[in-house]
């Protein structure tokens, strides 16, 4: 167990230029305050620094908008040890000459451009032409040379509906401003308005693949299993529908002998063609970035083959998260309080906290005996695989009667319906080798 935090998540505020649907912040639900973290709360973190891997400026807010931003920046860049980076992800439209000069200067590492390419129905960032892209780009690369120090770019993206079509383009638009790495993820729902647009299935590729075989078996033999969640609470079934439970009974037999779940009403709406059209945008984009040398990171299109292959990045890079306000977080997913979507129901999220950095060092919450059992619990995996489960978000894990406590296996860290956990989310410092 390492003794300190290698990735730091560090929250300089909350206020951002832009109001993005696709955003917890601009949701209803927010409640994650708004303001700037101060000084006296950043420089707590010196024993850390020290330590650390990676440290990412950034959390719900646009960093570029704190006042002190360069003197944070370098702030950490005097502290890491060899081998570390600083790094934030911003959406560049706040950017100018000067500025870029004073980040570069400062030691800033990793710059990640937000971008969601033309066609993006709920775009963030620089959705719409590649000009701010383009522009902040040069800033950057322009700064960097001045200052005399190696700078990674990057673009992140928000892959939707409207806008998955164009993901070559933005590779292809990565490439020709000589990005080092093109990041993208999937979209988390705020709303069911927005539920449309998401492209993730949640269902593991094991279950998918168990599913498809057993509704071949159905249709030869006249038999749809989208069927059965009907005949499934019928009373006095049919000859059909007694056919469909018998074939349902031997379809759950099979996936507990593998250690698969299934959720059949979900795996019956799955539309086996659009993934595969899905698939075929990223091998597009796969050739295209290796063609040009770009470092490209794809999220998955289905969860992990079973619920075991879960894993967080968070957790596995022994990172710890910060908000505005100095309170200690495990994760991205629990670091605030908001509304969202999961797995088709309303999520409401209550953030997981373990103190606080003006209250305690941080060296001392991440060593607490809570903080670790927690790290622990997540790293063994034992949690439900709740994109698979037939019996929809339960109580717990929705929030819609207070915050989570125990899951249905007993388990006291609510990831088994964490989008991060199943590769539907991505960010800056979530994926190793981006810096």
């Amino acid at each position: 167990m390492n003794l300190f935090p290698q990735t730091l998540f560090i929250e300089t505020t909350t206020r951002c230029n832009l109001t993005c649907p696709m955003c917890a912040r601009c949701a209803p639900g927010w409640r994650g305050g708004f303001g700037d973290m101060n000084l006296a709360a950043f420089e707590r973190l010196d024993d850390s620094f020290r330590h650390a891997r990676a440290v990412i400026l950034n959390g719900m807010g646009e960093p570029l908008l704190h006042p002190d931003l360069p003197r944070m920046v370098r702030h950490v860049a005097e502290r890491l040890p060899a081998g570390g980076w600083c790094g934030l992800q911003t959406n560049g439209l706040l950017l100018d000459e000067r500025l870029a000069l004073l980040l570069a200067e400062a030691g800033l590492d990793v710059a990640c451009i937000s971008h969601d390419g033309e066609g993006a129905a709920l775009g963030h960032g620089g959705s719409g032409p590649d000009d701010a892209l383009s522009r902040a780009t040069a800033l950057l690369r322009a700064a960097s040379a001045k200052a005399g120090r190696p700078m990674r770019l990057g673009l992140e993206t928000v892959l939707m509906r409207g806008n998955i079509a164009q993901l070559p383009d933005l590779v292809r638009s990565a490439a020709r401003l000589k990005l080092d790495f093109l990041l993208a993820t999937h979209l988390l729902p705020m709303d069911a308005a927005t539920e449309s647009e998401a492209l993730f299935l949640p269902c593991s590729a094991a279950s998918l693949r168990i599913f498809a075989q057993h509704q071949a078996e159905a249709r030869a033999r006249g038999l749809d299993l989208s069927g059965v969640p009907r005949a499934a609470v019928m009373v006095h079934r049919t000859p059909v529908e007694r056919e469909l439970m018998d074939l349902l009974r031997r379809m759950h037999e099979r996936a507990h002998a593998e250690g698969v779940w299934l959720n059949v009403g979900r795996l019956a709406q799955a539309d086996p063609a659009r993934l595969e059209e899905l698939a075929a945008v990223f091998d597009s984009a796969r050739r295209l970035a290796k063609a040009a040398g770009l470092d490209l990171h794809l999220p998955a299109l289905t969860a992990p083959e079973r619920p075991k292959d879960r894993r967080c990045g968070f957790v596995d890079q022994d990172a710890a998260f910060i908000d505005w306000r100095g309170n200690v977080s495990p994760c991205h997913f629990l670091w605030h309080g908001y509304a969202c979507r999961v797995l088709g129901d309303a999520k409401t999220v209550e953030p997981r906290r373990f103190g606080n950095v003006l209250e305690a060092s941080l060296t001392d919450i991440w060593r607490g005996q809570e903080f670790s059992r927690f790290r622990e619990t997540v790293r063994n995996g034992e949690y439900p695989a709740c994109g698979d489960c037939g019996s929809g978000l339960c109580s717990d894990a929705s929030g819609v009667y207070g915050a989570f406590e125990l899951d249905c296996l007993g388990v006291s860290v609510p990831c088994g319906h964490c989008p991060w956990a199943v590769g539907q989310l991505a960010c800056l410092g979530s994926a190793p080798g981006l810096g």
